[in-house]
């Protein structure tokens, strides 16, 4: 033989499938696109679905084989139906549907698809997002309500509850509430705690449905503002801060001061974030899931640890974090949770003499 073979351990599948998940995507948009998984709840024949949403009957065969393929459909003597899970994530109507949120997704990444990506590598951002707009973000909140109760918001109560001090809590202020479903779920999961969710105006107005939904009118309220700026209310024992510091980064320390300032003393911060490696190379699905925004010149990422850094900057005596990979949604990559605690109360022996801990133990240096 003139040269060697390549060594077979070298395998190409990867590579290769990258250019099918294009397509699996967009099957699966056509589907959403049509509400077409609303019309299989019961079994159909691929004539009857072509007749019923106007289509070409020998694509739509196609088409629909396609989505028996990846598992959407079962076909069974020529006719088609959803899958449970179809049945629960992709049907519109249902507490559990994603649709609309698979759709929101797409669109996050869509300034990257056809070329685009090459161009701004070559050229660099044609245009700043604005990101000001309350009718995205009311709508945004309206779509990420159900991916959120599907599990999110039961999670991080899970995580909350197990905190030491939960059972202690009496006043809770979600900061950055979105559509309120993690502050209830907090809320729910405690016998007397009480909720105030916070969030602009028109998002505000989605987590006054959604409370009402859940009957949670006597334990959560909302407060609606800019938390840069605005009154947040005082005295609670413990916020909660999930996936919105992004939008503040730069603003981080002044921000997380005005946290530490209405919390009681002794009380609780945790912050649920994102959070890259130091050199923002992994974990690779989140450095994926920012990268639409930080190409187009808005880089709202948080490296591990940066967040409990800026904690103990404005005066939280101690910090913990950790990373958890099955707290949210897999494509967005791990979760990082970050506990402050602010000091116990002090008091002042004389104005000679400088405060000290009614507790006996060393508060953390920073």
């Amino acid at each position: 033989m003139k040269k060697p073979l390549p060594d077979p351990q070298m395998q190409a599948n990867e590579l290769f499938e990258l250019t099918y998940n294009a397509v699996k995507w967009e099957l699966l948009r056509a589907a959403l696109v049509l509400n077409l998984f609303d019309d299989l709840s019961t079994p159909k024949t691929a004539d009857e679905i072509a007749d019923s949403f106007s289509l070409h009957l020998q694509n739509t065969e196609h088409f629909l084989n396609a989505l028996t393929a990846q598992g959407y459909l079962v076909k069974d003597n020529d006719r088609y139906c959803n899958t449970p899970t179809t049945e629960a994530l992709l049907t519109r109507g249902k507490d559990t549907f994603v649709g609309e949120s698979l759709l929101f997704m797409e669109a996050w990444h869509r300034p990257l698809q056809h070329g685009v990506l090459l161009n701004l590598v070559r050229n660099g951002p044609y245009r700043l997002q604005n990101l000001t707009d309350e009718n995205l973000w009311e709508g945004a909140a309206r779509i990420s309500l159900n991916a959120c109760r599907t599990g999110r918001a039961q999670k991080i109560a899970s995580q909350v509850a197990a905190l030491p001090e939960f059972p202690s809590f009496s006043r809770m202020l979600d900061l950055g509430s979105g559509p309120g479903m993690i502050g209830i779920a907090v809320t729910a999961a405690h016998s007397s705690l009480q909720c105030c969710l916070f969030d602009q105006p028109a998002v505000c107005k989605v987590a006054d449905e959604v409370i009402a939904e859940y009957g949670m009118e006597d334990r959560v309220t909302t407060l609606s503002g800019d938390y840069l700026v605005d009154d947040i209310g005082k005295d609670y024992d413990f916020v909660l801060a999930c996936y919105t510091f992004n939008f503040y980064r730069d603003h981080l320390d002044e921000v997380l001061a005005r946290i530490h300032q209405v919390l009681r003393p002794g009380g609780v911060f945790m912050v649920v974030s994102d959070g890259l490696a130091k050199d923002r190379t992994a974990p690779a699905t989140t450095v994926i899931s920012w990268l639409s925004t930080a190409l187009q010149g808005t880089d709202m990422s948080f490296v591990q640890g940066q967040i409990a850094d800026a904690m103990l900057r404005v005066g939280f005596v101690s910090t913990q974090r950790h990373m958890l990979n099955d707290l949210d949604i897999e494509a967005h990559g791990p979760t990082e949770i970050t506990i402050g605690k602010k000091a116990p109360e002090t008091i002042c022996v004389s104005p000679s003499y400088s405060c000290r801990n009614t507790t006996t133990s060393t508060p953390r240096p920073y």
